[in-house]
């Protein structure tokens, strides 16, 4: 089934141009990004739309990620697909070259705003502790839900010393690991998010193919999800490779499902863990905003 490009608001023409003097064998260029664009995350950039006029051609591909159409940041590549981190904190141009087997090229830029819907800010919390929460707009048709999603690690003062990490700066980067049973009653008013919440930011953050990366992106509108491995039977695993972070679903009385990421990996997805694990925490709040 072919993909349902995303195009971002083009806020300029885009600029197409020919690179050889026979305009009737040049090939056309065109690209869409796959996912919504949004600065330091990983976008898809899809050229395949591009075509030849000339029968048994060859097409290859290359890239002006940041716009200033100095140099091109990728060589020549067969490929008409590529991932990329979007580098323009509100807006920018990315170019796009194609050349056909006769060595003639268009070129192609375009226009793109980065999207800004969240909005960052202190809460309340009966938790003991300070931290900041980020709300998260996911329009649909006749609403929006308004997530907010605490984004510092949560670490308990007064947490038993069998599930947090001996150094400080470890408790500060990785936070607290706890049973899904402590994880599921930490706070009155935030809940953990269930795995269709956790759904909606998957998608939000460019789906699963993307979506173990721009989770972990230390960027302010991100979740900035870190690594800190799993405890298993009272043992430290993958402390530094993987991040655990549980979903408010029950499997069955004694497992729960979590939301699995790695460093370096840019999909994730989820796993089936047993309750008597400790593992990491996001909570959230959803709020329902109905229009007329």
């Amino acid at each position: 089934m072919k993909a349902n490009f995303f195009i971002p608001l083009i806020f300029a023409a885009s600029l197409l141009v020919s690179c050889t003097p026979d305009d009737s064998t040049s090939p056309v260029a065109m690209f869409a990004m796959e996912t919504t664009p949004r600065y330091m995350f990983k976008v898809n950039l899809d050229a395949s739309a591009s075509f030849s006029l000339e029968d048994d051609d060859f097409l290859e591909y290359r890239w002006d990620i940041n716009g200033d159409h100095l140099e091109w940041e990728t060589g020549w590549q067969s490929s008409p697909y590529l991932t990329v981190l979007f580098p323009f904190t509100s807006s920018g141009y990315i170019g796009l070259q194609v050349r056909n087997s006769s060595g003639n090229i268009t070129e192609l830029y375009q226009g793109f705003y980065a999207f800004e819907d969240f909005y960052v800010s202190d809460t309340y919390s009966d938790l003991d502790i300070d931290f900041r929460n980020i709300r998260y707009h996911f329009f649909q048709t006749n609403y929006s839900h308004s997530w907010k999603w605490a984004y510092d690690n949560i670490q308990l003062p007064s947490s038993d010393g069998w599930y947090n990490f001996p150094l400080g700066i470890e408790r500060s980067e990785f936070g607290s690991l706890m049973p899904w049973d402590v994880a599921d009653t930490l706070e009155q008013f935030y809940n953990l998010p269930t795995r269709a919440n956790w759904q909606k930011m998957i998608d939000y953050c460019g789906g699963v193919g993307l979506a173990g990366f721009n989770l972990q992106v230390k960027a302010e509108h991100g979740l900035q999800l870190s690594c800190p491995g799993i405890i298993i039977d009272g043992q430290l695993q993958e402390k530094g490779k993987s991040g655990y972070y549980w979903t408010g679903d029950e499997y069955d009385a004694n497992s729960a499902y979590a939301l699995r990421i790695s460093v370096n990996i840019d999909s994730c997805g989820f796993v089936i863990l047993d309750k008597s694990s400790r593992a990491s925490v996001r909570l959230m709040f959803e709020h329902f905003q109905y229009y007329n």
